[in-house]
């Protein structure tokens, strides 16, 4: 059954003159979240299925309240906005320092409102207003089921004009196997509205694979690191993935990441190895206890979401000082689009992640 679910990541913010230092500055100990709860997904939203992120900007107090906040960008428009506010105004943090004293820093957040589905045990009831044979939902591996192991599965997919899926592939999972290949075959069987166009609709689905009895309640959210983005990307506007394969402690911690595949080749490898290798992700679980596992992640980088030299366009924070003759590196976190960011979540409520930025090897 469908639920509602959020992630977010955190990125660092350019500098504002006379304001605030960004927070992820190579002098600053950047602030710890001790309270963060998810915005509420908004009711009517969630009733008619919309998905959708919010990438907002806030400064971190000296006494760990946030202070300041701006919507920098929202897709879709009208829909998240207020929420995302609201909800990012009730964080709490340890305060960033520098030289040993609390000082106040900017961050620039993004937050993702999505829809999951849960995994049916074989021979179980059918998912509650869903068409028969039409959005049939991923069966629990039997095995996996037996040995009672708990993890994820998200498939990014496109709906053909007549509603038909195709060109379906795993973005994301923990650990990896049995849980790919039952999410593949659900969502390969599905069937959506047929378009009034012939261009092709993508959309992400995120299946949680949760014994009936389980005893988890909140489990840690991933954690994405960030780095920086590839000048040669941002001089040429280029956009790519990263699909990695990483070994992962029980606390979640990857310990190693090896490329599977990139698009573009090798443009984007050395930034994709970094964030892998700095991130910690929501572990698997054997029978309520966290395990080590193989995980896959996938990581989406567009120089229209990091901090390029130049960057202009209509979502542009009017606050931040165009370009001058010397300018950070541009950074890049992937997180809250496509699968960039992923977590579990309590059943029936939204989570938070604890993204928080570390600087570039």
């Amino acid at each position: 059954m469908s639920r509602a679910a959020f992630a977010f990541a955190m990125a660092v913010a350019a500098p504002v003159a006379g304001a605030w230092a960004p927070c992820e500055q190579r002098d600053i100990e950047p602030p710890k979240p001790i309270q963060r709860e998810a915005p509420a997904y908004p009711p009517a939203v969630r009733a008619i299925g919309i998905e959708g992120t919010v990438e907002v900007a806030l400064t971190a107090l000296r006494d760990g309240r946030v202070g300041w906040v701006s919507v920098l960008r929202a897709e879709p428009r009208g829909y998240f906005e207020q929420a995302a506010t609201e909800g990012v105004r009730r964080w709490r943090f340890t305060p960033a320092v520098r030289d040993g004293s609390p000082i106040e820093c900017r961050l620039r957040t993004r937050l993702r409102f999505a829809l999951t589905d849960g995994a049916t045990v074989a021979g179980a009831a059918a998912v509650p207003g869903a068409p028969a044979g039409e959005r049939p939902q991923p069966v629990y591996p039997p095995a996996l089921l037996q040995q009672r192991i708990e993890g994820y599965a998200e498939v990014e997919y496109a709906l053909a004009a007549d509603g038909a899926v195709t060109d379906a592939r795993v973005v994301a999972a923990m650990p990896r196997g049995e849980f790919e290949r039952a999410a593949l075959a659900a969502v390969r069987a599905w069937r959506g509205p047929a378009a009034t166009d012939d261009v092709p609709r993508r959309e992400t689905r995120r299946f949680d694979f949760r014994l009936p009895d389980t005893t988890l309640d909140v489990v840690p959210a991933t954690l994405l690191a960030s780095a920086a983005f590839p000048m040669a990307a941002c001089e040429q506007g280029t956009t790519g993935r990263v699909v990695l394969e990483v070994e992962t402690e029980p606390t979640g911690q990857v310990l190693s990441a090896r490329i599977l595949a990139a698009e573009p080749a090798r443009l984007f490898d050395q930034a994709a190895l970094a964030i892998a290798r700095g991130s910690r992700l929501s572990p698997a679980y054997r029978d309520g206890l966290a395990v080590a596992a193989k995980a896959l992640l996938t990581l989406h980088f567009d120089p229209a979401r990091a901090t390029c030299p130049n960057a202009e366009g209509p979502d542009r924070d009017p606050s931040i000082p165009k370009p001058g003759t010397r300018r950070p590196p541009p950074r890049v976190t992937q997180g809250g689009e496509g699968a960039g960011a992923h977590d579990e979540r309590r059943r029936g409520r939204a989570e938070p992640s604890d993204a928080v930025p570390v600087p570039p090897a």
